[in-house]
Formats: C-alpha cells, sequence, structure tokens
C-alpha cells in the first residue's frame, strides 16, 4: 500500500497535587476536573474536535487523545503535538479554576508508559491494511521487527529486578504478555486483531499494534511510523522475505530492552541467533530496495532511511553523539548518567523516578522535555505555527477533512451533532446520518449537504465559543 492511513491512540497518566507533592484529589475528580469544559461543550467526556480528533476520558480515569487519520507521518507527529496542547491547556484551565476555590493543587499530565506504582499506560498505532491481504500472515514477519524495534523508537527508563536497577531502551516491554491476541489490557499483546476497520470492512483491515513507547521526542515518534509503515510495505510487496520469527517474542521483548548493545544473541525458531541490531538492519536493508524499486518514491522516504540506519549505527557503535539529542531513550540515558554521576547516587534513586515522571510531563511550566528543546538538548523539528495549526484543522489529504469541517461548523452555529470514525448526523427528528467508509476521501456530496443544513438551521449561538482548549 503506497499511501496509508494511520492513528495514534495516548493516554496520559494523571495525578493532582499539592506544592509540597501530596496528593490533592484522587484520580476520578482530578479527571472530572480536568474534562470540565469539555463536558460543558459537548455534554460528554467523549467528543470529537475541529481537528477531526478524539479527546476522552478512558476506563480507569485516562484522559486520552486519539489522532485524527493521518497518510503523512510528519502531519501525524503534529497532530500528536496538538494534543500535548490541548491536554496542557485543559490542565491548566482546571488549575485556574482550582485556586479560584481556594485550593492548593495542581494538575499534572504525563505522557509516558509506566507510572511510579507499575501501572501501564497505552500508546497504540493504527495502520491500514488491505483486507484481501492475508492479516494471519503479518505477525509472522513484524513480530520480530516489533520487539527489537524500540533499540530506534524506546522511551528509556530505568527497571528494576533482581539484578538492580538498570537503564533499558524501554519500560513498557516488560508489560508485554502475549505476542498476538484480541484482548488490549487484561493479556496486553504487542498486535491487537481485534478486527475494527473504522472503514469499509470489505476493502479495509486495521493493523493495532500496542507495543509501542509514548514519545516526547518529534523524530522518535515519526520513526515509529514511518519504519513501520516501510515495513508493512515490504511485506506487501510480495517479494521473498526473512524468515526471522523468534523463539519466544515476550522472553525476548524484555531481553532486547535490557541489551543497550543491541549484539546479544536472540534465538530463532529455527534453532539460530540473531540480534537486535541484525533484525533491524535486515528490515532496513529490504525497504531500501522496496523505496528504491518503487516508482515515486522521494526524499522523505529516503531521509526516513538515512535517520533508522544512524539511529541503528548509535546502538551498533556505542557512539550515541547524534542520538542523544535526537532519539528518547538515548536523550534520557545521557541526562540520566549526568544527573546520578552528578550527584553520586545510583539509578535506582528516587530523584532519577521523578526525573523520568518530569521529563514525560506536558502540564504547562512543568515539562523537562520542552526546556531540554529550548536549550537544545533535544529535537524540534516542527514550526510552533504547524503544531498551532494543527490543534483546529483536521488534516486536509483524509477523510479527517470532512469531519472537521462538520464538527467546527456544528460549533460555530450550535447545532447538536453527534460524530465517530465512519459517521456524521445532527442530533434532531428527521437528520439523517452520513456514512464514510473510504478513509482516503476528502469529498462527498452528502457532506456537502450536510453542512449547507447545519448553516440553514444554525442558531450562531455558539459561534463565539471556542473548542475547550
Amino acid at each position: 500500500m503506497r499511501r496509508r492511513v494511520g492513528g495514534l491512540e495516548t493516554e496520559f497518566g494523571l495525578v493532582c497535587v499539592h506544592a509540597d507533592g501530596t496528593r490533592a484529589l484522587e484520580p476520578e475528580n482530578a479527571a472530572r476536573e480536568l474534562f470540565r469544559p469539555v463536558v460543558a461543550m459537548g455534554r460528554s467526556s467523549n467528543v470529537f474536535l475541529p481537528n477531526a480528533a478524539r479527546l476522552y476520558l478512558d476506563v480507569g480515569s485516562h484522559p486520552e487523545y486519539a489522532t485524527a487519520e493521518c497518510d503523512d507521518w510528519w502531519e501525524l507527529v503534529a497532530q500528536d503535538r496538538a494534543g500535548e496542547r490541548i491536554f496542557a491547556d485543559l490542565a491548566e484551565q482546571a488549575g485556574e479554576r482550582l485556586a479560584a476555590d481556594g485550593q492548593d493543587a495542581r494538575i499534572h499530565l504525563l505522557k509516558n508508559n509506566v507510572d511510579s506504582e507499575g501501572n501501564a499506560f497505552g500508546s497504540h498505532e493504527n495502520y491500514l491494511v488491505d483486507r484481501r491481504g492475508e492479516f494471519t500472515r503479518l505477525p509472522r514477519y513484524l513480530l520480530p521487527f516489533l520487539v527489537t524495534r524500540q533499540i530506534v523508537t524506546g522511551a528509556g527508563g530505568v527497571v528494576r529486578d533482581e539484578d538492580g536497577a538498570r537503564f533499558v531502551f524501554s519500560r513498557r516491554s516488560d508489560h508485554m504478555w502475549e505476542a498476538v491476541s484480541s484482548a488490549t489490557t487484561r493479556t496486553r499483546p504487542i498486535i491487537n486483531t481485534r478486527d475494527e476497520p473504522h472503514g469499509d470492512p470489505t476493502r479495509y483491515r486495521r493493523l493495532h499494534v500496542i507495543v509501542g513507547d509514548s514519545t516526547m521526542s518529534e523524530v522518535s515518534t515519526h520513526l515509529r511510523f514511518a519504519t513501520t509503515d516501510l515495513v508493512l510495505r515490504a511485506i506487501e510487496s510480495g517479494r521473498a522475505l526473512p524468515d526471522l520469527t523468534l523463539a519466544d517474542d515476550i522472553a525476548t521483548i524484555r531481553a532486547v530492552a535490557r541489551d543497550l548493545t543491541g549484539q546479544a544473541p536472540i534465538p530463532t525458531a529455527g534453532g539460530g541467533t540473531t540480534s537486535a541490531v541484525e533484525i533491524q538492519q535486515r528490515w532496513l536493508d529490504l525497504a531500501a530496495e522496496v523505496t528504491e524499486e518503487t516508482e515515486g518514491s522521494d526524499s522523505a522516504e529516503r531521509d526516513v532511511l538515512e535517520t533508522w540506519q544512524r539511529a541503528l549505527d548509535a546502538v551498533r557503535t556505542g557512539d550515541r553523539s547524534w542520538a542523544a539529542t535526537r532519539l528518547d531513550w538515548a536523550i534520557k540515558e545521557r541526562l540520566f548518567s549526568q544527573v546520578a554521576e552528578r550527584r553520586g547516587v545510583e539509578l535506582s534513586d528516587p530523584a532519577l523516578e521523578r526525573l523520568d515522571l518530569a521529563y514525560h510531563d506536558i502540564s504547562p511550566g512543568q515539562g523537562l522535555f520542552a526546556s531540554l528543546q529550548a536549550r537544545g538538548l533535544a529535537p524540534a523539528v516542527l514550526s510552533e505555527q504547524r503544531i498551532e495549526a494543527a490543534r483546529e484543522v483536521a488534516p486536509a489529504t483524509t477523510r479527517a477533512h470532512l469531519r472537521g469541517q462538520v464538527v467546527t461548523a456544528a460549533q460555530q452555529h450550535g447545532v447538536d451533532h453527534v460524530v465517530d470514525w465512519t459517521t456524521m448526523r445532527l442530533t434532531r427528528p428527521g437528520s439523517m446520518p452520513v456514512q464514510v467508509l473510504d478513509p482516503f476521501a476528502t469529498e462527498l456530496p452528502a457532506v456537502d449537504e450536510l453542512l449547507a443544513e447545519i448553516r440553514r438551521s444554525g442558531t450562531g449561538s455558539a459561534s463565539d465559543d471556542p473548542p475547550p482548549a
């Protein structure tokens, strides 16, 4: 599939504390306070925004943001960053309301994967694949890639096990329990097989990958999607593929997380061994061949291949100079080492755990990552203008464009409406739903008619009310 639609769902950790760090509100109450403007706008804690993204409160009082459908991976990164800004504004507004009520309380939102109590949060990737392809064939080839992808796109962090505290590529690896499953929480697989295409079920299927880390670095987030897309293209190309099936996916994903050299032997199902770097290099080389042979390949794809190679070289050679200002795991590895050395503490020290949380804190004026960006120690690829635009405007080249138009018009004209990923309708007698099953559709007469109906029947009373953030 030369042109693929994808999206990212991110769960945020939430904590509300006093100035001294003690808990001020329970998570349920903090989430209710955070979502107060959202509920006021949409009469629900589950809404779609003018940028066509979904903002909602998930099970367990986790704030969650799902980007609109994107067919450009840098646009997806922009939409992801927009979600951070939207939630950050909601947190700031909540803090102002709490202060006005005389409460010493601040809400922190954490874009991380594991909290101090060991609870895991999801960062789920979605990729459109052809229904006519053999879906059961994908895991055989994808699993070795996804198990080892963390050496490029992991968020990094410290784990504690029987051997003490150690830095790893990904803390989420310890929270995966199956290779493939239809569940998402009970057994937490690498690939979720629930058949929920959010599109024409006769043409498409959604590949749901839930092994990835929430990443702060725009480079890391982009690589997660861009490299996976290239691997999917290689699998779909019909050429001979490397059989790198692992002897034990779950044991391997934990072992790879702890091997910062990327060179430790990994048992394969065939009785031999390989390594994390070798698996990634095999897929990179194959993706490069497919890209070179594809008509219309562009510089953006070559840039992905070059960045992927530099990330692998940083692991293979141990020279982190390039990665330490671009990839989350390497930025944190350097930061943790410097802080531990300066303070004379071990990796197990609580100060480093607080540092990890601060790295992923998106709350205004609290996040360490933003400070690193300002000092040139973390990447800032996208312009402020592009990120801010993504807060209000849906991607123009996918179905999201249509949804964004409807939500924007309905909010401006004060018209009650309900939308989801495939359907849009007005909540009034006689109004018929409009279904858009093609994720690539950007024009549809039925949507034009719906927009005209909104303009005719709108009161305009909501035209001056901005979205919640």
